[in-house]
């Protein structure tokens, strides 16, 4: 069965400099992006590992964009530690040269080039997505077992949920 790489799409709720601190806007972000990381979709609970503020143009070139919202994600430690200032270009609005760079992952763009097999391991689908899932380093096994550990916790849930019902007819029926 294949799966999709991102289960909700984040969506950022504030623009420009909305907050000038870093525990701010990852308190923000976390909300924004379901605790989930913006590159991988691991989800923070399952990692057991603080996220963190990742600067998609990064701060590092870009000094003007450390507070913007709207270049800010929030990600988890592998892959902002993969990234950390990796950019294709000079421009902060220049994501993409090529078939190197970086889509944002709250644009829908982002899923053209990356996905998840049935296994739950991340897959890319173009060049682009091929020159992201390298230096992202999204083919560590991490992202692959954090989804099924996440897979495992909804089944369980599920089988909690039906052991309830029928313990509840049960105790209704006799």
């Amino acid at each position: 069965k294949k799966q999709m790489l991102k289960r909700v799409k984040p969506v950022r709720s504030y623009h420009g400099i909305a907050f000038s601190t870093t525990d701010t806007n990852r308190k923000y972000l976390a909300k924004d992006f379901s605790h989930r990381c913006a590159y991988c979709d691991d989800l923070e609970n399952i990692s057991r590992r603080r996220f963190e503020v990742e600067h998609f143009a990064p701060k590092s070139k870009f000094p003007h964009l450390e507070f913007d919202y709207d270049n800010l994600l929030y990600a988890c430690p592998w892959c902002n530690r993969a990234k950390w200032d990796t950019w294709p270009s000079d421009r902060s609005n220049v994501n993409v040269v090529g078939d190197e760079g970086f889509i944002d992952p709250c644009d829908d763009e982002y899923c053209r080039h990356l996905d998840r097999d049935g296994s739950g391991k991340i897959i890319w689908k173009t060049q682009l997505g091929k020159y992201m899932y390298n230096t992202l380093k999204l083919y560590l096994k991490i992202h692959e077992i954090n989804y099924n550990i996440e897979r495992l916790y909804e089944a369980r849930g599920r089988l909690q949920v039906d052991i309830n019902r029928e313990q509840v007819e049960g105790k209704v029926s006799t």
